[in-house]
This record gives C-alpha cells, structure tokens and sequence, in this order.
C-alpha cells in the first residue's frame, strides 16, 4: 500500500511533537526485537523439534563426568631381529669352505665357514719354534743356577769344616810346645780362603738367578706371541654366535677375504636370532603417561589382515627425541612359530590412558571458533561462554581442560551465537539425543 502525503502536509507533521515521539518509539521496538533475535538464534539448534516447530522452553543441555582416559592410537612400527649380527673376516685368506647359505638355519657354535692362510700357519710353526728354543736356553740357565747353589754348598761345607779346625789349634796353641804356630797361621788362611770362595759363589748364583728371570720372560714373550697367533689362527673357523638364521650371504668357496675397510660393507654372512623379535615404534609424547615395562599391546600387520599380535613392552627408552617429540619403545614379540619376519611395517594399537579422572563431554558440546574452543555453561538458567582446551578423544566424548567441573551442565550443541547472560528453560539431554547430535557435528566436520 502507498500513502501519498503533500508537501505542506509533510511539514506540519514535522512540526508537530506526537509524531516525533511516535517515530522514536517505533525505532526502539525495533532495536530491541533484533537483539534479542541474535543473542538467542543459536539457542533454536538445542531444541528438540516437535511437530516440525522448535519448543523454546526445552534447550537440551548435558552433563560433565569424570571419567579415566582409556583410548587407543594407531602407532607405526617395525619389526627388527631380537640379534642381527654381520659375520666379518678377522684375518686375511680365501674361502676353503662354506656350509650355510641364505635361509640355512643354524644353532650356536655351529661351523659355518673356514678360512685358509698358509702364511698364518707358516708364522704359528716358526713361533712354536722361537718358544721351544726359548725354553731351552731357559733350561739351561736353571741348571747353571743349580750348580752354581751345588758348588756353593760345598764350599760353605768346606768352609765350615776348616773354620772348626782352625779353632782347635788355636785352643792347643795357647799349651806352649803343643802346637807350632805356622799350622795356626795355616789354618787362618785357609778359612780366608774358603770364605773368599763361598762370598765368590753367592754372587754366581745372584748372577744365575738374573739369567734365569730373564729368560723366562722371554718364554713368556716367546709363548705370548704363539697364543696370539693360535688365536689368529682359530679366527680361520667361524661359528655361528647364537641360534638362527642365515638373512644374506656374500661369499663362495675360494673368496678372497681381506679385513681393510671395504670388509664393513660386505660381510660374509649375516645371522639374525628370530625366534623372539624386537617391535620398535615411536609413541607421541602424549601418549606415555601411563606407560610401563610388561604391558601387552596389540599389534596388526599386513602380511595377516585381521589378525591382532601382541607385544610386551620390555625397553622404554624413558626420554623423548627432541628432534620428533616421541620417545622410542621396543617390545618383545614371541615369534617362536616364524610367521613374522624381521623387516615387516606393523600398526600399533597403543594404549592412551591417565591414571585419573578427568572432564569429558559429549564432542558436540564443545565449539570452536577464531578466538578459540568454547562450551555454553548452564549455571542456574543463565548460559555464559566458557573457553576450554580440548584434550583426547574416548568414544564420542572429548577429554576438556578449564572452568568445567563434573555435574555441571553445558548446551548440548555449542553455539557461538549466543549471548552471555541469556536466560533459558533446559533438560538433560537422553542418551538418544546426545547421539544424534554427534552424529549430526561429525557428519558436517566436526566443527
């Protein structure tokens, strides 16, 4: 409908105070009715529909609980032999035999390969030779010592002897006539003399004596070098250092082996134990809370699709890489069957879990925008904006951190369109609902 009003018209009702307070009002009605229409627009989506029309004195809200994290995360991992040891050559020679091959099972201190040296064995014959013949010198130098003790003896023997006549002429000597005195001078100088002789003698023997040490050190010398080149010489037969199997093998009979550099690259054979593996995965830092030594966690991998192993953890490396914020884990993996290879790409069901309880509620009822994530707190029928920090996940619910206490009640669907201090009528949501509202957030994104 269209009113004309003439121009003089128009003036007078500018002139006059009633219109102006009625165009006033009618502006302030206006106002309010839009306000009020945005501070409760989110509050239609927490409405149960009745009839196809939305019931504004039922807002469907939810409650918080305190519940313990248990979760599970999906870690990759790899399966390693529980030894894995490369077989190198530890003295230079060719190949004169190998008994294993890749695949050949083996058990401990099994021969696997033999090395010829014809020079090793040429310098283990001439040490036999400088060890026997320092044997021999040694010998001779104990008996040398022997004799030098013998003659020595008999010299204190005589020496004793003559010292105890000397004594009795000297005696018989003091009776005048008895004794010439020239015998009593004879006798002195005979005891001088058989002392000089044993003084002499326990001088050859200390000499003998340094002969003998000395050449018993060059036994040992002799004797040291023979047992290293024994040793050498034993390096010519590997064995296998534990039960298992052959992964790679490099060389053939008649090989050259050399043990300079290259040897590193290209070992003889590889031998790995596999009857027990090692699973090594890197676990997030959020996720080691609660870990600890001998916990049985499952484990997929592709060779076996829909069959769960497990693994025990045994060897936590119980500190975070810095360069990946994970900290390495190894468990120990039965494989006494053989069905696992070392190698393989395993998935990790690992275990997220807090030895507390903590907030959770449904993931619906947490919003989040540009200034952050956000539930709508219900506190005596006034709804107020509460920012929260979103922790893990269990089931439908979501792990939350800040100003939410278990019981209290949030909207069921969180709305940033809503204005603090709105009041509303609510109930609890029924568990139906609460699925349907999940549904519904995951189905658009989440968010």
């Amino acid at each position: 409908m269209t009113v004309t009003v003439k121009k003089g018209q128009a003036m007078t009702m500018l002139k006059n105070p009633t219109v102006h307070l009625l165009c006033a009002y009618a502006v302030a009605l206006l106002l309010t009715a839009c306000g009020e229409t945005k501070g409760t627009e989110g509050i239609s989506e927490n409405h149960p529909a009745k009839n196809g029309k939305s019931t504004e004195g039922d807002v469907l809200v939810t409650k918080a609980e305190l519940k313990k994290l248990k979760n599970e995360i999906e870690v990759p991992g790899e399966l390693v032999a529980f030894q894995d040891v490369a077989i190198h050559a530890k003295v230079e020679g060719f190949i004169s035999w190998i008994g294993v091959d890749r695949g050949s099972w083996v058990k401990k201190g099994q021969k696997m390969i033999e090395i010829s040296c014809p020079e090793l064995m040429q310098k283990v014959d001439e040490a036999d030779a400088k060890l026997s013949a320092a044997e021999s010198v040694a010998l001779r130098a104990k008996s040398a010592l022997q004799t030098e003790k013998a003659k020595v003896q008999q010299d204190q023997a005589k020496l004793e002897a003559d010292e105890l006549t000397y004594k009795r002429l000297l005696e018989a000597s003091r009776t005048p006539g008895a004794i010439a005195q020239n015998e009593v001078d004879l006798a002195a100088k005979t005891v001088e003399g058989d002392q000089g002789r044993v003084a002499a003698g326990k001088a050859s023997i200390a000499a003998a004596e340094a002969v003998v040490v000395a050449e018993e050190k060059n036994v040992m010398a002799a004797r040291r070098v023979v047992d290293s080149l024994l040793a050498m010489r034993s390096y010519l037969t590997i064995h296998a250092p534990f039960d298992g199997v052959v992964s790679s093998r490099n060389v053939h009979e008649g090989s050259i082996v050399a043990v300079d550099g290259s040897r590193n690259a290209n070992p003889l054979v590889r031998v790995q134990q596999v009857d027990k593996l090692r699973l090594v995965a890197a676990i997030p830092e959020d996720a080691v809370g609660n870990l600890h030594k001998g916990d049985k966690i499952p484990f997929t991998v592709p060779a076996y699709p829909g069959k769960t192993l497990h693994g025990v953890v045994a060897r936590p490396a119980f500190a975070l890489d810095p360069a990946t914020r994970t900290m390495p884990v190894e468990l120990n993996v039965d494989n006494s069957n053989h069905e696992l290879d070392p190698g393989m790409f395993c998935t990790v069901q690992w275990v997220v879990s807090r030895p507390y309880e903590t907030v959770f509620l449904p993931s619906s009822a947490i919003g989040t925008d540009l200034v952050g994530s956000f539930v709508n707190k219900v506190r005596d029928g006034i709804l107020s904006r509460v920012p929260v920090k979103k922790g893990d996940s269990m089931g439908a619910t979501v792990e939350v951190i800040g100003d939410v206490k278990a019981g209290d009640q949030v909207l069921l669907k969180a709305s940033n369109e809503i204005k603090d201090g709105s009041r509303i009528e609510s109930r609890i949501a029924t568990a139906d609902e609460t699925q349907k509202a999940n549904a519904k957030r995951e189905k658009v994104g989440g968010e």
